[in-house]
């Protein structure tokens, strides 16, 4: 990995006197080999046992709850970026349609290589025809080329999403709390094996973001995975992490 990058600002001591600020700087790409077909910089992925996912502050959403596109950073443990997540939405979608929004999400590296996308439709959210609402998500990487899907399973409490590979398997069944608008606590999200929900693998975690989340939309979310999974496994489950944040941690506001 690179060095941090210093950055001088005046400190509280003698005058003239300089504080030196260690930022971490960008995650370097791992000489691994990535299956053909997938952007080389899905590297990245491989060997993290924890993602970082940093919703964006946006201003004018907290000033005016104008909805903007939503943006986020990736990070490791070290809190080293190595990529980007910008949604692509037109102005109107996103005012009319609030969290139901269909959406495009632009996944990048740092150089701006696009290496992943995601594909939401529209769906309608907390109508009584739920059940013929459900969720989904398409997985591209590179753009245009599927390597997965998300579906939401309906249930009558526990959020419960499964995720398919471009063969139509079932890799993970992500289960959540019955109860997920917990104030001041993190929220999980198991991850287990496929549809046999007795081995858990990995974990989805909403962070608490206390005053971040009480006056704006940020949310915060750590994926917990083990680090030799596929890459392309893992590139579905963070693709997963979004469709799980705006079903149920993005403002409603606009609905």
């Amino acid at each position: 990995m690179s060095g941090g990058v210093v950055i001088s600002q005046p400190g509280q001591g003698q005058k003239g006197e300089a504080m030196m600020m260690q930022q971490p700087g960008p995650m370097s790409l791992p000489q691994v080999a990535v299956p053909a077909g997938l952007p080389p910089g899905l590297a990245y992925l491989a060997g993290l046992d924890e993602i970082r996912i940093h919703q964006q502050l946006e201003l004018l959403e907290v000033l005016v709850g104008f909805e903007k596109n939503n943006k986020y950073q990736i990070c490791n443990t070290q809190e080293q970026q190595f990529m980007f997540a910008k949604e692509d939405t037109d102005c109107m979608t996103r005012q009319c349609c609030g969290t139901a929004r269909p959406f495009t999400m632009n996944i990048t590296d740092n150089q701006g290589q696009e290496l992943i996308q995601l594909h939401r439709p529209f769906r309608c959210q907390g109508s009584c025809l739920w059940c013929c609402c459900l969720q989904e998500m398409e997985i591209h990487s590179p753009p245009g080329m599927v390597i997965g899907q998300v579906k939401e399973v309906w249930t009558c409490w526990t959020p419960r999403y499964r995720v398919y590979d471009n063969n139509n398997q079932c890799v993970f069944t992500i289960v959540g709390d019955c109860c997920y608008c917990k104030c001041c606590v993190d929220v999980l999200f198991r991850v287990f094996d496929g549809e046999n929900e007795a081995e858990e693998i990995a974990q989805i975690v909403k962070h608490w973001g206390g005053c971040r989340e009480m006056f704006g939309q940020a949310n915060d979310f750590s994926l917990k995975l083990p680090a030799n999974m596929d890459i392309m496994k893992k590139a579905l489950l963070f693709g997963a992490t979004f469709l799980i944040d705006f079903n149920f941690f993005e403002y409603r506001g606009n609905n």
